[in-house]
């Protein structure tokens, strides 16, 4: 099959309806935009807003090797905002839009076809493009919000969303609602001060001036509960105490594109490369490469790991070490990998402690980590053909199971099964694992096996199948 040929269709699960639909990306996209951005919005946001559509999208997509929706397995994404991101079909764009829908759906569509399969990538990844409606000022730091750094989501001043509705507005508590909403117990005895004991203290902020905790009366609260709990517009609030008296700056959670923010600058005259690379740092647009016939993996990134190298010393009877073995097969599996598109990270030194393979493994961020490994055994009915993965590690076990299938067919050695292993390399490892034992060798004829290069190239193409077929499930 040549997906080339074909239109990108988006699994979609419809939260509201409960059903599966598959949808054309582009009008995929349309239908995101309409439901995340006012349509009034000037033509360089729309881009913007399209070009985020398109990557959360991309980035979720089977096809395209992402993990879909993490709520229903199955699905590229789904239609619920607070999980992927909203969605609008022509008939719901047709009820909220009325005699407007036409211009609206040109606009929106004019803004789409502009942008046509441009995403944002980091490090040539698509990124977690998010948005929300306005930043207050400021934009914030991933870890502040999702609890793990992200380089692309760093905070930024921002004096675009000046003229936004909710650049600060205030809501109005009463003591007894207060109390009633947070189920807590303080002395009213008030301060007209930012600490106010018995009431408001502890107070942590981050940068950005968004509540990170906060003791209210005999409670802690993170700030993201306070803005649920009081409907709050968003984590970057003050208060004056009449009642009490809330100042909100911003709404939504601060990461990523600020969309009012990018309607402030298209009005100003930023063309939308700029606006997404104000809000997301060191980013860059490129174009989407299909996968095709020929490389059928575009758009992953897999270590390939040389087992542990020369560095254990263990030789077979012909005096074959595991490291040369080792090596020899990850140079042929990386090379294969390479021709059907994937990004491929392969340390040659066969020296290579197991801390750093792991290290380099997770820093490289793969879509996959594939570890070589031989093992000899002094008896001669030990042996064969053995794949791992680390237990629970879902996407890993798939993994095997594909590779170690077509090992199995490819190399008609001794099926020792795909199994689970708490092994370093595997448990260490931030992502999908697999270690192959592409031939546990007993005996010298065996051993002869992985002394010839058109068996180690069939090991390697057996490996390069198991993943092509992985990703096409």
């Amino acid at each position: 099959m040549d997906y080339g040929s074909e239109e990108l269709t988006v699994k979609l699960y419809d939260t509201v309806q409960q059903e599966a639909r598959l949808i054309d990306l582009k009008e995929y996209v349309i239908g995101a935009v309409a439901a995340s951005m006012p349509p009034e919005f000037p033509e360089e946001a729309l881009k913007a807003q399209a070009i985020c559509c398109r990557t959360l999208a991309v980035k979720r997509m089977g096809i395209f090797g992402g993990s879909g929706c993490k709520r229903q397995p199955g699905f590229d994404i789904c239609n619920d905002p607070l999980h992927c991101q909203g969605f609008m079909d022509i008939e719901e764009r047709q009820k909220v839009w009325g005699s407007r829908y036409e211009e609206f759906t040109d606009k929106i569509t004019a803004a789409v076809e502009a942008t046509s399969e441009i995403i944002l990538v980091y490090n040539n990844n698509p990124i977690e493009a998010v948005y929300h409606e306005a930043c207050g000022g400021c934009t914030e730091d991933s870890e502040n919000v999702w609890g793990n750094k992200v380089s692309y989501l760093r905070r930024v001043e921002c004096i675009y969303c000046k003229d936004s509705p909710y650049w600060n507005t205030t809501k109005n508590f009463s003591i007894r609602e207060l109390k009633r909403r947070l189920a807590i117990n303080f002395d009213e005895n008030l301060s007209d001060k930012r600490e106010i004991p018995g009431l408001l203290e502890n107070i942590s902020s981050t940068a950005s001036g968004r509540i990170k905790k906060i003791k209210i009366g005999d409670m802690v609260f993170h700030g993201e509960d306070i803005r649920d709990l009081l409907g709050l517009s968003s984590t970057k609030f003050s208060w004056k105490v009449s009642a009490l008296s809330f100042q909100v700056m911003g709404q939504g959670n601060g990461l990523g594109l600020c969309q009012y923010g990018a309607r402030g600058m298209a009005l100003l005259g930023f063309p939308v490369d700029e606006i997404l690379k104000f809000y997301f740092t060191g980013v860059d647009l490129k174009r989407l490469e299909r996968p095709t016939y020929a490389k059928p993996l575009i758009g992953k990134t897999i270590v390939v790991d040389p087992g542990h190298g020369g560095d254990s010393g263990n030789s077979g009877p012909m005096g074959l070490s595991e490291g040369y073995v080792n090596l020899e097969i990850a140079r042929a599996v990386a090379e294969k990998l390479a021709q059907c598109g994937a990004k491929v990270v392969l340390d040659k030194n066969e020296f290579v402690s197991l801390s750093e393979r792991v290290r380099i493994s997770n820093d490289s961020k793969p879509d996959i980590t594939l570890s070589i490994q031989q093992n000899f055994f002094p008896d001669e009915h030990t042996g064969g053909t053995e794949t791992f993965y680390y237990p629970g590690d879902v996407e890993g076990r798939k993994i095997a199971e594909y590779i170690h299938k077509e090992l199995i067919a490819y190399l008609n050695l001794r099926d020792m099964g795909a199994k689970p292993a708490d092994l370093y390399v595997l448990r260490e490892t931030n992502n999908p694992s697999v270690m192959v034992n592409v031939a546990a060798l007993s005996n010298p004829e065996e051993e002869r096996l992985l002394s010839e290069p058109q068996f180690r190239q069939k090991a390697a193409m057996a490996i390069i199948n198991g993943i092509k077929a992985y990703y096409h499930e």
